[in-house]
């Protein structure tokens, strides 16, 4: 069991908004007795954020050491892993150093800005026996997790379709201390992000529908820049993403998202199979709607979600839901790193460094879902439905350059 190890000793590498997300989590859990990890060291170039981080872990116990240098944690001896919570185009750099310097990794999502990068850091991960995990969150939300527990058991029949939508305003900005709602600004920047909706959202995507459905096949997507404020960017993100996955045995499944719409939000989801059909009013987890069964029945979809949970079996419920790394509160959501699956990241990763096994997410899992978003520049690039393995493979790469161009990877 967990409880018999040590907790973790992490330095935490990148100090703003999901940087303090982290720290919450970690707070939160071992104020629920689950004192998995310890964050020993953090490092931001800012000293201000490290300020707020730091003050924020001295209220469980001893304060951090502080670092303006990744270089100089990476250097700590008494850091054994580390948090790596950074823009992504930093990602495949940083983790490279972690892991030469004998460190265990969790990076944030997604695992690197492309698969070229994603490439490397397979390559370095595969020649030593660390742990290189991603914190995907959404998948670890309970209600996802959840509803793939419902798809596995038949619970809707076979599916045939799925359609998600997320429909937003400009998002406002985050004040110093806050859980993120809004996206940083780097987010904005191509170069830095990969495209906020192709990949810093799709990824979450990407990874849910695997989660949920199986290995992504096929991509086809069309991708729009019209918001006035990329006239000032010289490299903008784009405004608006529409595409279709195709997997195997015909499911498909259809995204429509935008984040310049003013006045106008939406953010849902509708799930189609032969004995039920599943409705969300929400689209980053399963929450409000309802399940309408072909024999007429009706069901709340909150309740069906609590039924599953409340019998999970405890071997079962400790691997998917592990005591003090979670908790339910559908009202903070978007607000509690224990509620947004944040938490349930940080333990697997704990689990998996200190027992030797495999994390939820590995190196090679997160590049598949980088690839099912990096499928999507390509389609868009090209004007066509393209296969997720031919760009996997380097067959298709075209939609890539600029990004690989610009972490000197071309």
């Amino acid at each position: 069991m967990l409880s018999e190890f040590k907790p973790l000793r992490v330095g935490l590498v990148g100090c703003g908004g999901m940087g303090i997300r982290h720290a919450r989590a970690v707070s939160g859990m071992r104020a629920r007795g689950c004192a998995v990890v310890e964050i020993v060291a953090i490092c931001d170039a800012e000293e201000g954020r490290r300020e707020v981080v730091a003050g924020l872990i001295a209220k469980d116990g001893r304060r951090p050491a502080e670092y303006a240098d990744p270089a100089a944690l990476f250097a700590d001896p008494n850091v054994e892993a580390v948090d790596i919570v950074l823009p992504t185009s930093l990602h495949h750099v940083m983790i490279l150093e972690a892991l030469a310097a004998g460190k265990h990794v969790l990076v944030e999502k997604p695992l690197a800005l492309t698969v070229a990068a994603c490439d490397l850091i397979v390559e370095a991960a595969g020649s030593t026996n660390l742990v290189v995990a991603v914190a995907e969150n959404y998948r670890r939300i309970a209600s996802n997790r959840a509803v793939a527990g419902l798809i596995r058991e038949g619970a809707f029949g076979p599916l045939d379709a799925m359609y998600a939508r997320n429909f937003a305003s400009p998002e406002p900005p985050v004040k110093a201390g806050e859980c993120p709602v809004a996206a940083p600004p780097w987010y904005r920047d191509r170069r830095s992000a990969g495209g906020y909706h192709v990949l810093e959202i799709g990824v979450h995507e990407a990874d849910l529908q695997h989660f949920w459905f199986g290995p992504v096949r096929s991509v086809e997507a069309r991708i729009g820049f019209f918001s006035r404020k990329r006239d000032n960017q010289a490299f903008p993100s784009e405004d608006l993403l529409t595409a279709s996955f195709g997997f195997d045995g015909g499911f498909t499944s259809h995204i429509d998202f935008c984040s310049t719409i003013r006045g106008y939000e939406t953010a849902d989801r509708l799930l189609i199979g032969r004995e039920a059909v599943v409705s969300s009013n929400a689209w980053h987890a399963w929450q409000g709607g309802e399940v309408r069964f072909e024999d007429g029945r009706r069901e709340a979809l909150d309740r069906m979600i609590a039924t599953w949970i409340d019998q999970l079996a405890p071997e079962h419920r400790a691997q998917v839901l592990p005591h003090g790394a979670w908790i339910e509160d559908s009202e903070a959501l978007a607000t509690e790193p224990l509620t947004y699956g944040v938490g349930l990241a940080i333990h697997d990763f704990a689990r998996a460094a200190r027992s030797g096994t495999q994390p939820e997410i590995n190196a090679e899992q997160a590049r598949r879902a980088v690839a099912t978003c990096c499928a999507m520049l390509e389609s868009a690039e090209l004007g066509t439905r393209v296969d997720v393995d031919d760009v996997l493979s380097g067959a298709l790469r075209a939609g890539q350059a600029p990004l690989n161009q610009a972490i000197g990877l071309a």
